[in-house]
């Protein structure tokens, strides 16, 4: 179990689980029994996941919405110089949403690595982890439309600051 990336902790819970396991089953009951910590560790990790899902859904949604938004508002706020985000925190707190995302998806992964090292199979983890991962490449995606929506802007207003104060420039050494 050295390969699980998910550190000590988690290595730990395979281990005591796999121990509560063997001692259920040392103690004579059915491999069913003894199997039923796994099966309530995965309905735990199935409901922690649903309430994820709904979460990233709803965080995907306002990056959809921001986008387009930003998108439309681009040619007014260049007309009045708004919305410059030129210490690029817009797109720092972006990109740091985006990371946070793309930790989540690996701890997706390990935990169904654990899973798989438990030797246990659900359809509906399964089912909940595909969703969760294409949510999260989704979301991520969005973010990074939001982005590039914000250098664009960005990148249009400070040409007409440039060309105006190039324009003025030029009004002053004719002057």
């Amino acid at each position: 179990m050295s390969d699980f990336s998910t550190g000590a902790s988690a290595r730990r819970l395979v281990n005591a689980v796999q121990k509560l396991e063997r001692n259920l089953a040392t103690a004579g009951l059915p491999r069913f029994v003894a199997r039923l910590p796994v099966c309530w560790l995965s309905w735990h990790y199935c409901r922690m996941l649903d309430q994820k899902i709904a979460r990233i859904k709803r965080i995907r949604g306002k990056f959809d919405r921001w986008g387009p938004a930003i998108h439309d508002a681009s040619p007014i706020a260049q007309e009045k110089m708004e919305m410059l985000d030129l210490d690029h925190s817009m797109r720092t707190d972006i990109e740091f949403t985006k990371s946070t995302m793309m930790e989540l998806r690996n701890y997706c992964v390990d935990i169904g690595r654990m899973f798989e090292q438990l030797g246990y199979e659900s359809v509906g983890l399964k089912r909940r982890q595909t969703t969760f991962l294409e949510i999260l490449d989704a979301s991520c995606a969005s973010a990074s439309r939001m982005q590039d929506a914000l250098t664009r802007h960005d990148e249009a207003v400070l040409a007409k600051l440039r060309a105006e104060a190039d324009a003025a420039a030029a009004h002053s050494a004719r002057a």
